[in-house]
């Protein structure tokens, strides 16, 4: 049973997990999974939260999606690995687990190996995390779904971008209220 808290906007990071040109035309709901991934980080960027973003084997399955890419801003890092699980990677890892967070809301893909073996990961090293259901996929909907109940069973708390943006702001009269608001509308 996932533990019962509330994201601490001041120790919360936004992971996004290998949405690369190769792989992500070819998952389930496409253009929901971008529609969400839009929303999540510009309300993390209007927040002024940590935003990490990996690749798995760009050379292979290519870098992130140029859309994406370009709501990040040209400021945006891109941390390659080889492994599946983002704390797979001692050096990413290390980078992950040195931050001052201890919320990760994890998105991308696939929710079946590179977002489940991440979250499985970063809770076995203490963190607290989030999976937006309306921001991962994979090829299958069984793959995804799977996916789903494995991660709420190891912990994880599955949730959706509107639910947590909200609670990172906490009140109608947060400075960024009207902000999030425009951008879910």
């Amino acid at each position: 049973m996932t533990a019962l808290y509330r994201l601490n906007r001041k120790r919360t990071g936004l992971l996004v997990v290998d949405v690369q040109e190769k792989l992500f035309p070819l998952v389930e709901r496409t253009c929901e999974v971008m529609d969400g991934l839009k929303l999540v980080i510009e309300g993390f960027q209007v927040m002024h939260l940590p935003i990490v973003v990996t690749e798995q084997y760009p050379k292979g399955l290519g870098h992130t999606v140029g859309t994406l890419k370009a709501w990040l801003g040209d400021d945006q890092v891109y941390l390659s690995k080889t492994t599946f699980s983002c704390a797979g990677d001692e050096e990413l890892k290390s980078k992950l687990l040195s931050m001052p967070v201890d919320d990760w809301v994890v998105v991308g893909i696939e929710a079946h190996v590179c977002v489940l073996q991440t979250v499985k990961d970063l809770l076995l090293s203490g963190k607290r995390v989030v999976v937006l259901n309306d921001c991962i996929s994979s090829r299958s909907i069984f793959n995804f779904s799977t996916a789903i109940a494995e991660m709420r069973d190891y912990g994880a708390r599955i949730s959706s971008v509107e639910t947590v943006l909200f609670e990172l702001l906490g009140d109608s009269l947060a400075a960024e209220f009207k902000q999030i608001s425009q951008l879910i509308k």
